[in-house]
């Protein structure tokens, strides 16, 4: 039986192709009206060894350029996170334990150009039929120096009109 060279490269690329699938995927999240968002990793399937490296992205969408407050917690059944395994906007996302998981406060500044994208790496805990991870992000605008002097020249004014007010009626 020949072999035809290119028939047998293609059919090893498809091979390949579909076992670094079930381990390199993504998911997609949006923000809400509220700056909130939950994600959810698609599900892996491990091989039956523990310590089947897995990497995942979620790309968010709904979000407009800015500086923001975020709050971040992520969690995993069956998996365990790299030492640096998150990443936000390309920046490696330092994240700390505590009873839930895994925990960020912070800011971030978002320049809107390109999707916002969360990348984790980590291993197989076991082995399972199934693993995942899960998380939410919430984010609130930090107003800009300018809002500040708005709103102190606001209060000004409001002072200057209630001290004339009080001057007519003494």
């Amino acid at each position: 039986m020949k072999f035809n060279t290119k028939s047998v490269l293609a059919a090893a690329l498809f091979a390949t192709a579909g076992l670094v699938s079930q381990f390199a995927n993504a998911a997609t999240a949006s923000f809400d009206a509220n700056g909130f968002a939950e994600f959810h990793s698609d599900a892996f399937t491990p091989a039956d060894v523990s310590g089947t490296h897995f990497s995942q992205t979620v790309t968010f969408t709904g979000l407009a350029a800015g500086l923001y407050n975020i709050d971040a917690s992520i969690s995993a059944t069956r998996l365990n996170f790299d030492a640096h395994g998150v990443w936000l906007d390309g920046n490696e996302f330092e994240l700390a334990t505590n009873s839930n998981g895994l925990h960020k406060s912070g800011t971030l500044n978002y320049d809107g150009t390109a999707p916002l994208i969360l990348t984790v790496f980590g291993t197989t805990a076991g082995s399972y039929t199934q693993a995942y991870f899960n998380g939410s992000i919430s984010v609130t605008a930090v107003p800009e120096p300018e809002t500040y002097g708005m709103l102190l020249g606001g209060l000004a004014l409001v002072g200057v009109v209630a001290r004339r007010k009080a001057k007519k009626a003494a």
